[in-house]
């Protein structure tokens, strides 16, 4: 018999989410389970509560979207203590890119309970600087850090009520396009450094986002590695138009867009004059401004669709840091 403490988040999947906690904490008592329920109605209080009995337990379950996984690996980083998710909310990418059932309340104990015996360890993203939020520091993440129009966009998503599901964020890009204007970011990424004007800035753990966006196909969560993709400032009809490819991983494709792989990012704002010529040391085709316009402000940066503050921040990945009850990963090529 082990000790399972399971948090639920009430409001997931268009309020469903109190029902389906009380289908997991029913179906993990049957499978002989010692249980106890964490669940404090707010994120922060969860928690706390979690992080008070993690001691006592043989695992956390988490039943939710993605936002409850991202409280569950808060918990369990670099522990011995493994997660089980419960996928049941309206975003579940991490479920997903973990090949774990979603919406699927036996199946995804079934994992659970099958997965005790072995939890598989994956990697995570850690995200330090003065800004981050409580009640977690250092927050870690596994799928997706958003810095750019991405993360505007999850911002206005996080807020929608309606609709639910992947289709929030095709509204929220809609709401955000008209105010885009392309960001002044400084990047460093293990030894190089450079500035540009960019649209969007995201730092891959994982595959997919924002409720099964591909940002970063090759992504793995096993290699020990980062992916920090950029675009290059787009127009609004170029975003349009680039925008669809992510749900299906072809974006790749486009000489805009990069991706590079890294194990140490650092991600701040543009200074005055700080934007660099085409071509300059360090800038490895990146694209520039030479007369020193700075770009808009970075918005908030969002990790797993959850605020965790502004840039400066440094994200480094955390090689086996988590271990998953019940994961299938794909099988590297």
């Amino acid at each position: 018999m082990s000790r399972i403490g399971v948090i639920s988040n009430p409001t997931a999947g268009s309020g469903r989410g109190a029902r389906w906690g009380s289908e997991a904490l029913v179906e993990l008592s049957a499978r002989g389970h010692q249980i106890r329920d964490l669940s404090r109605g707010t994120w922060a209080a969860s928690y706390e509560a979690a992080m008070e009995h993690r001691g006592d337990l043989d695992a956390l379950v988490v039943v939710g979207g993605d936002g409850m996984v991202h409280l569950g690996i808060q918990v369990c980083a670099r522990t011995q203590l493994p997660l089980g998710i419960v996928a049941a909310g309206s975003g579940n990418d991490a479920a997903t890119s973990l090949g774990l059932p979603v919406h699927d309340i036996p199946g995804a104990v079934g994992r659970i309970d099958a997965g005790l015996e072995a939890p598989t360890a994956i990697d995570l993203g850690v995200i330090e600087g003065p800004p981050l939020d409580h009640p977690a520091a250092p927050r870690y993440f596994i799928a997706v850090l958003s810095a750019g129009i991405d993360a505007a966009i999850a911002a206005y998503a996080a807020n929608l009520r309606y609709p639910r599901g992947p289709f929030k964020y095709k509204v929220a890009t809609m709401r955000e396009l008209p105010r885009f204007k392309p960001y002044g970011v400084r990047v460093r990424v293990d030894d190089q450094e450079w500035t540009q004007l960019c649209t969007l800035v995201a730092v891959a753990n994982a595959p997919r986002f924002g409720g099964g966006l591909i940002v970063s196909p090759e992504s793995s969560m096993t290699d020990g590695k980062l992916e920090l993709v950029l675009a290059e400032p787009l127009s609004k009809g170029a975003i349009v138009k680039l925008f669809p490819k992510l749900y299906d991983g072809t974006h790749v494709g486009d000489p805009r867009v990069r991706i590079i792989q890294a194990t140490k990012i650092e991600i701040a704002p543009a200074g005055i004059n700080q934007l660099l010529s085409p071509g300059a040391p360090g800038a490895p085709g990146a694209p520039a401004d030479s007369r020193g316009f700075v770009g808009a402000a970075l918005p908030p940066a969002f990790a797993d669709g959850e605020l965790v503050g502004r840039a400066p921040m440094t994200v480094t990945a955390a090689p086996g840091a988590l271990r998953v009850l019940g994961a299938q990963l794909p099988v590297s090529a």
